[in-house]
């Protein structure tokens, strides 16, 4: 509808140990009655490390603070490194 937010999402068939992970160590999602699976919070900060497009990295920055509380720093610094993205967990210092 018009004028409405209309969340988009991304689906695909794991392929390899990362993606395994993240189907097994799924996270509820809860919107309104309904209940959706998604990915380890630390595998999305790492993730958006990776890709490490200005944008990006300004998702990480928001994601990491505001789940800090129940976020795995360590996760996300092995994850980092397992994805050749540990040059950019600097840019989470800012948000400590």
């Amino acid at each position: 509808m018009k004028g409405e937010f209309i969340p988009n999402a991304e689906i695909k068939f794991a392929a390899n140990q990362l993606h395994e992970m993240a189907l097994r160590e799924k996270t509820p999602l809860y919107v309104n009655d309904w209940r959706i699976p998604i990915s380890p919070i630390e595998l999305q900060v790492a993730y958006k490390l990776f890709l490490g497009s200005e944008k990006d990295l300004e998702d990480a920055r928001f994601l990491y603070p505001l789940f800090k509380e129940r976020l795995d720093r360590k996760k996300v610094v092995s994850l980092s490194q397992a994805l050749k993205a540990e040059k950019n967990v600097k840019y989470l210092e800012a948000t400590k």
